[in-house]
C-alpha cells in the first residue's frame, strides 16, 4: 500500500473489501477510481492510495464483482422459480424489488412449503415470530430477516433490535447464519437456512 508491503487478509462483501491484520479498513467499491487486475494481482486506485493485492487466479473475478456489483434481487438469490412470501410491513422499495424479480410471491403470509421467506423485522418482539415462519419453508429454503441499522435514518430504531439479537433468534431454532446483504444505507438483511443434517425430506 503506498510502497509499503503489509500482511492483511482482505474479504469480498457485497459492496465494500473489508482490511483486516496488518491493516483494518474498509473500502467502499463506489470510492474506488479503477480497478485491474493483471498476473494474479488486484490494482486499486483509491482515496487512501494505491493497493496491490496478491490474489492469484481470484484477481480477474474480484475485479468483475467490483467492477459489476449484483443487484439486490441477485444477492437475495432471487429468481422467477422462487415461491416467496413476505412477513411484516417490509420496505416499499425492497418489496418492488422482489416482486419485480419474477418470483411467485404469495399475497397473504399463510402458507407452506416457501423458497424464501422474507421476515420484516421492526422490533425486537418481531423475531418472536420465527418458530412458526421456520415451519413454512421448504428443507433447503430460506429465511431472510430485514432490520433497521442502528444508524438508520427518519426511523425510530428499537434499541433492543440488534444483530447479536437477530443472529440469536436465529441460532436458538438451530437455523445457521450465511449470508449478511446491505439493502440499502439503512436495512440490513440476514439469510438463515436449516442445516443440512437438519433438513427432513418431504
Amino acid at each position: 500500500m503506498d510502497g509499503r508491503i503489509i500482511d492483511v487478509t482482505a474479504l469480498l462483501e457485497t459492496d465494500t473489501i473489508v482490511f483486516r491484520g496488518g491493516a483494518t479498513m474498509t473500502i467502499p467499491f463506489a470510492e474506488m477510481f479503477s480497478v485491474e487486475a493483471s498476473s494474479g494481482w488486484l490494482e486499486l486506485k483509491t482515496p487512501r492510495g494505491l493497493l496491490l493485492l496478491e490474489l492469484g487466479p481470484k484477481a480477474e473475478v474480484w475485479r468483475e464483482r467490483i467492477k459489476n456489483p449484483k443487484s439486490v434481487v441477485e444477492k437475495l438469490g432471487l429468481s422467477e422459480t422462487k415461491k416467496v412470501c413476505v412477513v411484516g410491513k417490509l420496505d416499499a422499495d425492497l418489496r418492488a424489488n422482489i416482486e419485480a424479480s419474477g418470483a411467485k410471491v404469495a399475497k397473504t403470509a399463510r402458507g407452506k412449503d416457501f423458497d424464501v421467506v422474507f421476515v420484516a423485522a421492526n422490533v425486537k418482539k418481531d423475531l418472536e415470530k420465527l418458530p412458526a415462519i421456520k415451519e413454512t419453508i421448504v428443507p433447503d429454503g430460506a429465511i431472510w430477516i430485514v432490520y433497521p441499522k442502528a444508524t438508520a435514518s427518519g426511523v425510530k430504531v428499537d434499541p433492543e433490535l440488534t444483530e447479536r439479537a437477530v443472529l440469536t433468534a436465529g441460532r436458538t431454532l438451530t437455523l445457521t447464519d450465511n449470508k449478511q446483504v446491505k439493502i440499502d444505507e439503512d436495512l440490513t438483511a440476514v439469510r438463515f437456512v436449516i442445516p443440512v443434517a437438519y433438513r427432513k425430506k418431504k
